[in-house]
């Protein structure tokens, strides 16, 4: 059993909380107000596991919560003590050195290639939802654009293609124009100028590619924006009021519309992180973590 404090950025956090519970652990919430589970507070003893938000947490330690900012300190780093853990969605590199050389390990989710493909799938999902909801009718039979072919654009162009619709690719990457020709999709160079007629466009590319050319008056109805802040429209399209009702960012999308599941993402990232130290690790494992890579699951 562990001392965990959930740090909570969103409805997943609070449905963490309650998994955790049911596990076993003794869990605060930090940030969140999460049913039946008691609140941290600063002065409290720290705990050996902290799961921070999927926002992250900043050099100095800072993390955005559902409730306001709140500090990891010093204090609180030293009294965690060696073998502790720290998670969140990515860690200042500042305060990942600092862990290291208190022997507090760290796991950043975002940076773990078995989150980012688990989390496609809600993300992948919750954006047709939201398509489907902006557009008013069905996605059968219609061409949807994708941009990008990273995991959320190839989870997206796959559930795309089981609801019916046309998904057609817009990549930069030759190697991925090509991938995406082998598993029968269209495919074009971001940068082509003959682009065919497209219902609505899912933009995944966490650069600035959505410029005036997707807003023309033949372009498509939607464009919903899946790319972490800023997002991918250029400088100069952000307030434009002619694409206001065409473009829409949707940011954490597997806290919003698949929290329970988002949850389960963050416990099994954990698992699956640990689990690998351990058999990268050294033979001889430390008493205060169990022997399946320190999380029981």
């Amino acid at each position: 059993m562990h001392n965990i404090v959930v740090a909570g950025g969103d409805s997943r956090d609070i449905w963490l909380c309650q998994m955790l519970v049911k596990r076993g652990h003794q869990v605060k919430a930090w940030g969140i107000q999460a049913p039946g589970i008691a609140g941290y507070a600063i002065n409290d003893p720290p705990p050996d596991v902290l799961i921070g938000p999927m926002t992250g947490i900043g050099e100095d330690g800072w993390m955005q919560t559902l409730d306001g900012r709140v500090r990891l300190t010093e204090d609180f780093l030293s009294g965690m003590g060696a073998g502790a853990l720290i998670a969140a969605g990515l860690i200042g590199p500042a305060l990942v050195a600092r862990c290291h050389t208190l022997q507090i390990r760290t796991v950043q989710y975002r940076l773990e290639t078995s989150f980012m493909w688990l989390n496609a799938v809600p993300t992948a999902e919750g954006a047709i939802a939201a398509a489907i909801g902006k557009s008013g009718r069905t996605l059968f039979e219609r061409p949807i654009g994708i941009i990008g072919l990273g995991r959320v654009g190839l989870v997206l162009a796959d559930r795309l293609n089981r609801y019916g619709a046309v998904p057609i690719i817009f990549e930069r990457s030759l190697d991925k124009r090509a991938m995406a020709r082998a598993l029968g999709l269209q495919s074009y160079a971001l940068e082509d100028e003959r682009r065919p007629f497209l219902d609505g466009v899912f933009n995944t590319a966490p650069a600035p590619v959505l410029g005036p050319e997707w807003f023309g008056l033949d372009g498509p109805e939607w464009v919903i924006d899946l790319a972490s802040i800023p997002g991918g429209l250029v400088q100069e399209l952000r307030g434009a009021q002619y694409i206001a009702d065409r473009y829409q960012q949707i940011l954490s999308l597997p806290g919003k519309v698949a929290p329970i599941r988002a949850a389960e993402i963050i416990w099994e990232t954990l698992g699956l992180t640990l689990e690998e130290e351990w058999q990268d690790g050294p033979a001889a494992g430390s008493a205060h973590w169990s022997r399946n890579g320190g999380f029981p699951l």
